[in-house]
């Protein structure tokens, strides 16, 4: 009976961890709208907004000590990613940027950690509507 209730906890623990989302250091990442872990697509120019712990200040990602890099491989970086910070430091707001792949988004917060996302970059069609893939509205107004 302990085995079963052993392996009922560790299917429990294994089902509710984020799925696909990797994280390094205290980086924690609640949220990602539209939701690409669960095979959302965007496309460049899409905004796309992250809910977490901690994402620094807005003069780290000015100066570039924070940063976001999609596919494809750093070293062919693709144009830069527009970022914009709201008023909670725990909300980061950026742009597809032209050029991006499908692969993995890494993230950098200099003294917080690392994060792996997966992002899977549609091409030029325009996506079906899809419950829960929608874009975030981009900021209003600029800093």
């Amino acid at each position: 009976m302990k085995k079963h209730l052993w392996f009922l906890f560790l299917a429990l623990a294994a089902c509710s961890a984020p799925q696909g989302l990797r994280t390094t250091g205290s980086l924690r990442i609640q949220s990602v709208q539209p939701d690409v872990v669960a095979g959302c697509q965007v496309r460049a120019g899409d905004w796309m907004l992250l809910t977490g712990n901690a994402f620094g200040t807005q003069e780290e990602w000015d100066s570039g000590t924070n940063y976001a890099l999609f596919p494809p491989d750093p070293g062919l970086p693709a144009e830069s990613p527009e970022i914009t910070q709201r008023e909670n430091p725990a909300t980061l707001m950026f742009r597809v940027p032209e050029g991006a792949q499908s692969g993995l988004l890494r993230l950098h917060v200099a003294g917080v950690g690392d994060a792996e996302i997966p992002v899977n970059v549609q091409a030029v069609a325009p996506q079906m509507a899809v419950p829960g893939c929608e874009a975030p509205t981009p900021p209003q107004a600029p800093r």
